[in-house]
């Protein structure tokens, strides 16, 4: 004989992991491009990792970079 509360708690945990998949899914093509620009890497000479630890994240140096104007 099947129990149907445990029934119950598996369909909605099914549920509720269709529905972090639809969600993740949706984010992950509705996200934009990133804003890193690689024309500042041409301009000084230097690597994208110079500034960034992972593109468009600023590391301590590119923030730096960044509030001096540039």
């Amino acid at each position: 004989m099947r129990n149907p509360r445990a029934t119950r708690a598996i369909m909605a945990g099914a549920a509720a992991t269709v529905t972090v998949l639809i969600a993740t899914a949706m984010l992950v093509l509705a996200s934009g491009p990133s804003m890193a620009n690689p024309a500042i890497a041409k301009k000084t000479g230097q690597p994208c990792a110079k500034c960034h630890t992972a593109p468009p994240a600023l590391n301590d140096y590119g923030k730096k970079y960044k509030e001096s104007g540039n």
